[in-house]
């Protein structure tokens, strides 16, 4: 278990602050410190590395028992970098090279630099991560590698990018390996082309969706490459810690900002496949993430690690600048909660930043946890606690695994991709179903996992599986869904589903294979009636739900019709495929949800659970998301269980079958107390009572096991 903070982004805090900081990180319960190793710094003239403020920072880090992550920032590059190779610029979509210049908030090095797939470029950063590797491989006090921060490549790129001769040549490349030979592309996308010299990536959205989704495809694969090369680069040098890195936001958020294309910094799935572990950013209060949003992050990212480690990577220590203006302060107790609602959802390091306020460029007099804010003191006094109750438990937290969720939403980066290739500036259609989905399983206290959409493994253990905005389906996931299916899942569809194939072209409803394979016709897209809102049969009753886009007119055939529109189209069914169901709803009611909470979509996921046969190991109350979260699993014998509360609640109550206590007694491990558990055949319920800060940390069974 970790529990540290961000200190150095060089220069920054100087020398003669380090060894106070530093003693008073380890006073306030912090065990680790993290050190941004940027490139533009270490490495000043080319082949010429100075380390000596990293050694001393170590030194003295380990003089106060700190242990230590190092960040490699490799995409702060030198100020030398074009100077030495004049070549390798990155070229923006009008055919311009990009002008590096000093990031916003990082005063050491040039961004966006030379390209990633230039072979010079990619020599000299191997250089350097391998000689940071092996001046720090042997060290007693560093923990871990963060090999790439957020995984950015294009910031300040002022275009879309890349169009360089590099990239563009290992794009073709890439399609070679896809399609073989210039004929079985050409063939997959409808053209003839007479040479490979030919073949460019799209230029901008708004173009023909082909050469855009393909090249979108790409630029998601091209993130993993790098992310391996990085990670092998360390661990040539350095054998003996592990690399992971760290997304700015997860991949299902990922709709595409400041001329980036959607999941262009990278797939969480394959990025945490080719890493030792994976994490994320998350500032709650700078961002205006609501309670159940930054739920959905932690989930989406402990989703794509599987079973490795999954660290909240930064997480904001204090209030949040941007600028010249004043932001929301960080209270010691919302602190907490993130905190304790990340480990349980099973985070294993937690990473503030940052230890002091920043104080270059526009992120000055921001997010320090000693800033001054006004609530610096408070939080000092809630972190040492969590440090305390870190070390006295650290066995029995390291070993907790959250119980494996039975709900899945289907997250396809291509779907996400084509509506970026149309919508350009964001792909919020795509990502916002997909987020409205998790939002709504938050609130209503159901967990679930993120199932990647190249992953058919993902499909194990879930008994409920929703696909919002369906449009694009990786075949092999398809296959498998439907195979899922009739051995007795139950499938939630939204509209649409299976209508394009991953190059972007569309497809005829009586074309589509998994939705022929599923029972499912489509009669064609209609507008939105007023009020945009459907009722569809759950059970024995009827909700109304949200619509978004547009409506779908569904075939009923054999099916059940769930709902109507008001001219009569039937836009909701229900049909029985194998042992399974399926369900298909002809709009996007994700993305109605993701635009304003509703009740009525709501009830009806509770009603496909119940259909499903899920049911949560516990209901604790009262049963709102945005006011309650909880998350319970086993380490080693010992079940944990872990409530994060609004202050507005004192105490909650919990219940479960009685075979999930029996008789044993409930310990307090870090805060909240439990009340007596009352017995009622074979039902168990019990009184929590939550800290002032909202907070119930307990435990039973055979804590030393």
């Amino acid at each position: 278990m970790i529990l540290g903070t961000q200190y150095y982004r060089p220069p920054f805090p100087e020398r003669e602050l380090w060894r106070s900081d530093l003693a008073g990180m380890a006073a306030a319960g912090l065990d680790t410190v993290q050190l941004w190793a940027c490139w533009g710094w270490i490495e000043p003239e080319p082949g010429r590395y100075r380390f000596e403020d990293y050694d001393e920072l170590l030194e003295a880090a380990a003089a106060v028992g700190l242990r230590v992550v190092i960040s490699t920032i490799a995409e702060i590059q030198p100020f030398w970098i074009h100077r030495e190779l004049p070549g390798a610029h990155l070229v923006d979509h009008m055919g311009h090279a990009v002008r590096s210049s000093p990031r916003r908030e990082c005063n050491v090095g040039l961004t966006p630099g030379a390209c990633f797939d230039h072979p010079d470029l990619r020599e000299r950063m191997g250089a350097f991560l391998t000689a940071l590797g092996c001046r720090y491989s042997s060290s007693e006090t560093l923990v871990a590698w963060d090999c790439w921060n957020e995984t950015r490549w294009a910031v300040h790129g002022d275009g879309y990018l890349c169009h360089c001769d590099a990239t563009v040549e290992s794009f073709r490349r890439w399609l070679a390996a896809r399609y073989g030979d210039l004929d079985g592309l050409g063939a997959a996308w409808h053209r003839r082309y007479a040479s490979w010299e030919d073949v460019v990536p799209g230029k901008q959205p708004g173009r023909p969706y082909t050469d855009l989704v393909e090249f979108e495809a790409f630029l998601t694969f091209r993130a993993a490459g790098h992310a391996a090369f990085r990670a092998e680069c360390l661990r040539r040098s350095d054998p003996n810690h592990p690399v992971l890195a760290h997304c700015g936001k997860p991949a299902v958020y990922s709709s595409g900002m400041d001329y980036e294309q959607a999941v262009s910094r990278g797939n969480d799935f394959d990025l945490a496949e080719v890493l030792d572990g994976f994490g994320c950013s998350h500032f709650p209060a700078w961002e205006k993430i609501s309670t159940s949003e930054l739920g959905t992050r932690i989930e989406a990212t402990r989703s794509a690690t599987g079973n490795k480690p999954a660290w909240v990577s930064e997480l904001q220590g204090g209030r949040s600048c941007a600028g010249f203006g004043v932001w929301p302060v960080v209270d010691p107790g919302t602190q907490q909660r993130w905190v304790w609602g990340a480990y349980g959802r099973g985070i294993k390091a937690v990473l503030f930043w940052s230890w002091r306020d920043e104080v270059f460029g526009r992120e000055s007099s921001g997010f320090g946890i000693t800033g001054s804010d006004g609530q610096s003191a408070g939080r000092l006094e809630r972190l040492a606690r969590t440090g305390t109750a870190l070390r006295q438990h650290e066995a029995l937290l390291d070993a907790y695994r959250p119980d494996a969720p039975e709900i899945g939403v289907l997250f396809s980066e291509g779907s996400c991709q084509l509506d970026w290739a149309e919508n350009g500036s964001s792909a919020e259609q795509a990502c916002g179903s997909v987020t409205g989905w998790l939002s709504l399983f938050e609130r209503v206290q159901l967990p679930y996992a993120v199932v990647d959409g190249h992953r058919p493994s993902g499909l194990g253990g879930i008994r409920l599986l929703v696909m919002p905005w369906p449009l694009v389906v990786p075949p092999v996931m398809a296959a498998a869904i439907v195979d899922w299916v009739r051995a007795g899942g139950i499938l939630v569809t939204e509209s649409e589903l299976d209508a394009f194939d991953e190059r972007g072209f569309y497809r005829y409803p009586e074309d589509r294979p998994m939705a022929s394979a599923l029972g499912i016709r489509s009669l064609g897209r209609r507008s939105l009636e007023d009020g945009s809102t459907l009722f569809v049969g759950v059970g024995a009753d009827r909700a109304a739900i949200p619509s978004a886009v547009w409506l779908e007119a569904l075939d009923a055939g054999n099916a059940e019709a769930l709902g109507t529109s008001a001219s009569g189209d039937t836009v909701a069914t229900r049909r029985r495929c194998g042992a399974g169901f399926v369900i298909a709803l002809g709009t996007f009611a994700g993305l109605g949800y993701s635009r304003a909470r509703h009740e009525g979509l709501e009830a009806f996921a509770r009603g496909a659970a119940v259909l499903a046969g899920v049911a949560p190991a516990f209901t604790v109350s009262p049963a709102d998301g945005e006011l309650l979260q909880w998350r319970s699993g086993l380490s080693g014998r010992s079940r944990l269980l872990f409530v994060t509360a609004d202050t507005s609640i004192d105490h909650v109550i919990v219940s479960g079958g009685r075979e999930l206590l029996g008789d044993q007694k409930i310990w307090s491990i870090a805060e909240g107390s439990a009340g007596v558990p009352r017995y009622s055949a074979d039902r168990f319920e019990f009184d929590v009572a939550l800290s002032e800060d909202g907070i119930a940390v307990l435990a039973w069974g055979d804590l030393h096991a």
